[in-house]
């Protein structure tokens, strides 16, 4: 990455963290890495998608906060577009408070909507669980039936700027992330759950409430992110996953397995089994569908491209800063197909491969 282009271009510049599968793919980690060069960390979306981090060696899944907190530098914003939870707010709010300050640095959108009892009570009395495998529905968020009142613009609805508790943090974040933008400051827009589950892009109706695209990502928080220096990571799981129950298919040539199957696969000496951030249910998981990662490109069009699971292909590189021949022909299928670079690798929670020299030694200086 050559020094002027991406990080020291003296211009503001907008980065998209984009789901290019079914979410889970990693980009609460990914987004979590590149924190220190932040000044602003967005997020939107809804409480039913959990990015899961490591701090000071502890875990934590944040679902309405941004990662971008583990730079106490960082501003915090949570966008217009966003449907809040308000208890899981709150709890992650006094989380955050024990481990860095977070009043003065959390801004929330006064027009952002606010889940009612009333759309708990509705979407529990629903079938989505059974149906399509929701996890709001499975947790009992209301999220679903929030976002469809909504969009009816149903008497239930609430707005940010009509919640006492959250008055300290409401105000106008669309003027603010343009103008953090127009000052030439970096803003980190991390993206909620994957293409594959965009109400628009997905397989109907085996998807989530909203669009996932990066275009409606940056709509969802007022940019036009044609108009800015913009870059979109796209971040890659090696085996995709969906929810437990009925959550409809994978990708085109893509064939649901057994997590016993991917251990094997890896040459793992120890189990490998994954699990809801949210509902705690065992995901499902499949093998890679190249075909849909070339829909994910063509919607998504990532500038370059973050693999996380490496070590699910091969488990001599769990937690390792190393490449070896059969992750490294993966990797350059993907570069070929997509036509950009992959630049992050994770093989594993707390190991991040970054292959360019330069942002790395950046990253390291800023965390030290």
């Amino acid at each position: 990455m050559p020094k002027d282009d991406r990080y020291l271009s003296g211009q503001g510049k907008l980065f998209i963290i984009a789901g290019m599968q079914f979410g889970s793919e990693g980009k609460g980690a990914i987004a979590s890495y590149l924190a220190p060069a932040m000044s602003l960390g967005v997020r939107t979306g809804a409480a039913n998608a959990g990015h899961t981090i490591y701090f000071r060696d502890e875990k934590f899944t944040m679902r309405q906060i941004p990662t971008t907190w583990v730079n106490p530098d960082a501003k915090l914003m949570i966008g217009v577009g966003a449907m809040i939870s308000l208890p899981v707010l709150l709890e992650e709010i006094a989380l955050v408070e024990r481990h860095l300050p977070i009043r003065g640095r959390l801004f929330i959108d006064r027009d952002a909507h606010v889940v009612q009892e009333e759309h708990i009570r509705t979407e529990s009395q629903g079938d989505l669980d059974v149906r399509i495998g929701s996890t709001s529905a499975i947790a009992r968020e209301g999220i679903g039936a929030a976002t469809a009142a909504k969009v009816l613009r149903g008497a239930s609805c609430l707005q940010v700027k009509d919640v006492p508790k959250l008055r300290a943090y409401s105000t106008d974040t669309v003027d603010m992330v343009n103008t953090e933008l127009d000052l030439g400051q970096y803003v980190l827009l991390e993206g909620t759950q994957g293409l594959g589950l965009s109400l628009e892009h997905g397989k109907f109706p085996f998807v989530t409430s909203r669009d996932t695209s990066v275009s409606a990502l940056a709509a969802s928080i007022g940019v036009n992110h044609a108009n800015f220096n913009t870059e979109v990571i796209g971040v890659v799981r090696t085996f995709p996953i969906r929810v437990a129950g009925s959550s409809g298919p994978f990708g085109p040539g893509s064939k649901e397995v057994s997590w016993e199957f991917v251990q094997r696969h890896a040459r793992a000496r120890t189990p490998i089994i994954e699990y809801t951030s949210v509902t705690k249910k065992v995901r499902r998981v499949a093998t890679f569908s190249f075909e849909g990662f070339e829909r994910a490109c063509q919607v998504n069009r990532p500038t370059e491209l973050a693999v996380t699971f490496a070590d699910y292909l091969d488990w001599s590189v769990h937690e390792r800063s190393r490449i070896t021949p059969r992750v490294k022909d993966f990797l350059c299928r993907l570069e070929e197909i997509a036509d950009v670079p992959v630049t992050l690798v994770k093989t594993g929670p707390r190991t991040t491969i970054d292959l360019d020299p330069y942002r790395q030694n950046m990253l390291r200086r800023l965390s030290a």
